[in-house]
C-alpha cells in the first residue's frame, strides 16, 4: 500500500487512475462482488490459510482484473455501478439517473430563417 501511495506522488499518477477510476466509482459493487466471490473460493478443497501465497495472490489479482474488465465497460453508458446507483436511490429519496447526461447544444450559423 505504501508504494502505491508513493507512486501516486511520480508521473505514474495519470495511469494509475486510468487503471483504478473504474474500480473507485464502483466500489460498493467490486467490494460486496469481492466478498461472494471469496466466500465461493474459500469453500475450496483444503483449508484458505493452508494455500500458498502465491495461490492466494493469484486468486485476489483473478478477482480484481475480473472486477476491472466488468466495471470498464459498464462504466462507459453508465455513471454508477449498480449497486450505488441503488444506494443512492435509496439515500436520496429519488430516482437519480443512472445513465450519462448527453447535453444537445444547438449552434446557429447566424443566419435567419
Amino acid at each position: 500500500m505504501c508504494v502505491l501511495l508513493l507512486l501516486l506522488r511520480t508521473p505514474l499518477r495519470a495511469a494509475l487512475h486510468v487503471l483504478f477510476a473504474p474500480l473507485e466509482k464502483m466500489a460498493l459493487t467490486n467490494h460486496l462482488t469481492a466478498s461472494l466471490l471469496l466466500s465461493a473460493v474459500a469453500h475450496l478443497p483444503g483449508r484458505p490459510e493452508d494455500w500458498p501465497q502465491p495461490v492466494l495472490l493469484a486468486i485476489v489479482i483473478g478477482v480484481l482484473a475480473t472486477q476491472w474488465l466488468l466495471s470498464t465497460p459498464w462504466l462507459r453508458p453508465y455513471r454508477l455501478g449498480p449497486l450505488e446507483w441503488l444506494r443512492r436511490w435509496v439515500t436520496w429519496g429519488r430516482r437519480p439517473p443512472l445513465r450519462h447526461v448527453v447535453h444537445v447544444v444547438h449552434v446557429s450559423d447566424g443566419s435567419q430563417s
